[in-house]
């Protein structure tokens, strides 16, 4: 018990709804720079940079492969053998954090984008690509 309230005091960053970190999911195609998308990797490394965790929600196979030193800026990737939704149910259950953000594609303007349904789903706040990409946070 000595130990977790010492951790607590020094305000560990994994007492994150007491600090304000935030999580960020984000989609992959369509949405990073990697794959046609507006999202530039400085932006991700900039909230990383702010303290934020920030994650794979969508083609993670084409970080890993195309993205040098991918494990360094990434915490999480996925899925793995599960849906967006309960992925990102499981980041949020096990991630405190002041807010759980996904960043992906409008299914209004990308059809079978599942992204902003998956953060509906979950209970994650949702930022467009695009809006994303404009600045918003």
């Amino acid at each position: 018990m000595i130990l977790v309230r010492a951790i607590e005091e020094r305000g560990n960053p994994g007492n994150g709804w007491r600090c304000g970190m935030k999580v960020y999911a984000f989609d992959v195609d369509h949405t990073l720079e990697l794959s046609a998308g507006p999202v530039r990797f400085a932006d991700v490394v900039k909230l990383r940079e702010d303290g934020h965790i920030v994650g794979i929600c969508g083609n993670w196979g084409a970080v890993t492969r195309f993205v040098g030193g991918w494990h360094n800026l990434f915490s999480f990737i996925g899925p793995i053998g599960s849906t967006k939704a309960d992925m990102l149910v499981q980041l949020a259950t096990y991630i405190p954090a002041e807010e759980h953000i996904m960043v992906g594609n409008d299914p209004s303007v990308f059809g079978q984008s599942a992204d902003s349904d998956a953060a509906a789903q979950a209970g994650w706040r949702f930022i467009r690509e695009e809006a994303f990409a404009g600045g918003a946070r």
